[in-house]
C-alpha cells in the first residue's frame, strides 16, 4: 500500500515537472490566478490588459495582441507564451513585476503616471 501511494506520488511529481516545457524550454507560467470577486487585484490586471492594448495599438485582435506581446517579452532565459498573454488579456493571471516594467517602458512614462493618479486620461 505505501509503495503504491510512494508511486503516485513520484509519478505526480514528474509529470508535474515536465508541465511548462514547450519544445525543451521551459515557459514562465502565472499563476496567480484570482478566485476572489471584484477586488484591488482585479483592478491591478484590468489596468495591466489596458497597459497591454496601449502597448500594442497596431493589434487588430487580442490573439494578435498576444503574438506580438509574446515574441517582445520574451528572452532567451525566459520564453512567453501567446496563451498567457491572452491569460493576462483577460484578466485571468497576474503577470509577473519584470513584465509589468517592460510593458510600461513600451508605453512610456504616462503609464506610470497613470498608476499613480487612475482619474487622469492617458
Amino acid at each position: 500500500m505505501q509503495q503504491t501511494a510512494l508511486h503516485n506520488l513520484t509519478s505526480d511529481v514528474l509529470v508535474g515537472s515536465t508541465q511548462g516545457q514547450h519544445k525543451g524550454v521551459s515557459l514562465e507560467k502565472s499563476f496567480r490566478k484570482s478566485r476572489q470577486p471584484k477586488n484591488g487585484e482585479d483592478a491591478e490586471r484590468a489596468w495591466f490588459a489596458g497597459l497591454l492594448r496601449k502597448a500594442f495599438p497596431e493589434a487588430t485582435s487580442d490573439n494578435e495582441l498576444a503574438e506580438l506581446a509574446a515574441m517582445v517579452l520574451t528572452s532567451e532565459r525566459r520564453p512567453v507564451d501567446k496563451r498567457t498573454v491572452r491569460n493576462w488579456l483577460r484578466c485571468e493571471n497576474a503577470p509577473h513585476f519584470r513584465y509589468v516594467l517592460k510593458v510600461i517602458a513600451l508605453v512610456g512614462a504616462e503609464a506610470i503616471f497613470q498608476m499613480i493618479d487612475p482619474e487622469v486620461d492617458g
